[in-house]
């Protein structure tokens, strides 16, 4: 009777291990013409300049009115768009419901973020930030309490008057408290002066992707049960 080899056990478990913390491909959420994240989509109310947030689909302002002036086409990005208008004063804040039935969060989710931004008038270089921040709410809807999952900073302007890329791997890993909840983002400037914020500041081409772990843990218990009863046949 052939006994059980002790190498071919562990190649088993190490195959199981694997598979149950293998990452699959990135899907976008926001990005492109993806819920308007390069901000083109818009001038339904025939102002090819700028936009409020009533006319610029799939961002609403929770800082401030739905009138609020949200995107214009000066100071374009690199691709020559229409881009965000940022404001430190705290009535610009744009949130996304991440699409009509949103995006369910399931543990080991891994979030990357990216973007471009720029400084624009009476924006301190020196202290000023543009925040992107994912949360949940206590009744899965964009009014609901707000629970802050990850706060992600640009980091300060290095050039002046130039579009910087921010780009930010892996800002936040889902835990098991999160799975099941629905995902929310908002982004705006962070003022860094206190009581000054009279600051602007542009942002384009927004992209969120999520990673996620597959197989399911469960699935590599499984492959631990089939091999060891391979093993189990071969004694």
């Amino acid at each position: 009777m052939a006994s059980e080899n002790p190498k071919t056990r562990k190649v088993i478990f190490t195959l199981a291990f694997a598979l149950s913390t293998f990452t699959g491909e990135a899907a976008i959420i926001i990005g492109g013409d993806i819920l308007n994240g390069n901000f083109n989509a818009g001038s339904s109310d025939g102002d090819t300049t700028d936009d409020n947030f009533q006319s610029t689909p799939d961002w609403v302002n929770i800082g401030g009115a739905p009138t609020m002036q949200a995107t214009r086409t000066n100071l374009a990005s690199p691709d020559g768009s229409r881009n965000a208008v940022l404001s430190l004063a705290g009535d610009r804040n744009f949130g996304s419901e991440l699409g009509l039935n949103g995006y369910i969060i399931s543990a080991g989710d891994t979030f990357d973020v990216q973007y471009e931004w720029r400084d624009a008038f009476n924006w301190n270089d020196s202290l000023d930030n543009v925040e992107v921040v994912l949360f949940t709410t206590d009744n899965d809807t964009l009014t609901g309490a707000v629970t802050e999952l990850v706060s992600d900073l640009s980091g300060l302007s290095t050039t002046n008057n130039t579009y910087e890329t921010v780009d930010h791997d892996a800002f936040y890993t889902a835990t098991s408290e999160d799975a099941g909840k629905r995902l929310f983002l908002y982004f705006r400037g962070l003022s860094g002066e206190g009581s000054d914020t009279n600051g602007f500041a542009r942002f384009d081409n927004l992209t969120l992707e999520v990673t996620s772990a597959v197989p399911e843990p469960s699935s590599a218990f499984l492959i631990c049960l089939a091999g060891m009863g391979i093993l189990r046949r071969r004694r």
